[in-house]
């Protein structure tokens, strides 16, 4: 089935996942801008630990954070082609992604994080939520369950 055929709602879908990633990117960014707040931030919130104790945590929130945003990033580009390619996976697996961002989100804001990077991480499962629903969308379930029919 070529592209041209592709319900508006997957287009607008798979775009909106490619501005996902490209948010995910930005959300790396903001890590990388405000890494003085975040060790500030840890000396505020622990005060009573040592600089190598700090240093560690730093070093163990950014790798987190980094790892979140590569994930999502890659998760987003390849639920934007697998859309546009009709496969039926898609609509599951991105709201369980979602499902799963967003709770990583939530739990980012319980941690000692400078806010900017919190709602740096948020952007991506926001514009995601939105690509997901319109993955659900009554044209674009019609699209995906004749997929199935024509791949049967």
């Amino acid at each position: 089935m070529s592209q041209h055929q592709l319900p508006a709602s997957v287009h607008r879908a798979s775009r909106a996942l490619y501005a996902a990633a490209l948010l995910a990117f930005a959300a790396a960014a903001a890590v990388v801008a405000d890494q003085t707040r975040l060790t500030q931030q840890l000396h505020e919130t622990y005060p009573q630990r040592s600089t190598d104790q700090i240093d560690m945590a730093q070093s163990s929130i950014l790798t987190y954070l980094f790892a979140l945003a590569a994930l999502g990033a890659a998760l987003f580009v390849g639920m934007a082609r697998a859309g546009l390619r009709g496969r039926r996976w898609v609509r599951g697996a991105g709201t369980s992604a979602v499902v799963l961002g967003s709770v990583l989100a939530v739990y980012n804001f319980s941690q000692p994080h400078p806010l900017l990077m919190t709602l740096a991480g948020t952007a991506p499962c926001a514009v995601a939520l939105a690509a997901v629903a319109l993955l659900w969308t009554r044209e674009s379930s019609a699209y995906f369950t004749s997929r199935r029919s024509v791949a049967a």
